[in-house]
């Protein structure tokens, strides 16, 4: 059984990567939405390595991972409001991620059911909002400036 559920966020993201290859926005709104493409295209490839890990220090090194996405992304600078929502609201749902994989570790360590099945749950839910952010984004990294 794999500790991740497969959430698809690795489809809004290619969509939203290639869209803006294909679309010519500002070159401002261009390297904004670059930025926060390439900080969760990279988290996106890194934690589908081990999505069907069952080994916890992979796992615990996967919440490394998305913590460290969302440090990064709280550290940028971005002059679009829209996409200054989009950086806050991903750097959350990777904090609350890295968070809940380690909740989801201590609770197999301690055999706790109940807490595997709500961490669980959990980063499902997790996955689903950052699928919608991601498809957000995506629609307004196509439009015009």
């Amino acid at each position: 059984m794999s500790l991740f559920p497969r959430s698809g966020f690795l489809y809004p993201l290619s969509l939203l990567f290639s869209a803006l290859a294909l679309v010519s926005c500002g070159a401002s709104k261009t390297a904004q939405c670059q930025k926060l493409i390439l900080v969760t295209q990279s988290l996106a490839q890194e934690s589908e390595k081990y999505r069907q890990s069952t080994d916890p220090e992979e796992v615990l090194g996967v919440a490394e991972r998305f913590e460290e996405a969302s440090q990064k992304l709280e550290g940028f600078k971005l002059a679009d409001p829209q996409l200054s929502q989009f950086q806050s609201e991903l750097a959350a749902i990777y904090q609350g991620n890295g968070e809940t994989t380690r909740t989801l570790i201590a609770a197999l360590d301690s055999k706790d059911i109940l807490t595997v099945r709500l961490a669980q749950d959990k980063v499902k839910k997790i996955g689903l909002q950052e699928r919608q952010v991601i498809t957000e984004m995506n629609r307004y990294c196509q439009t015009e400036p």
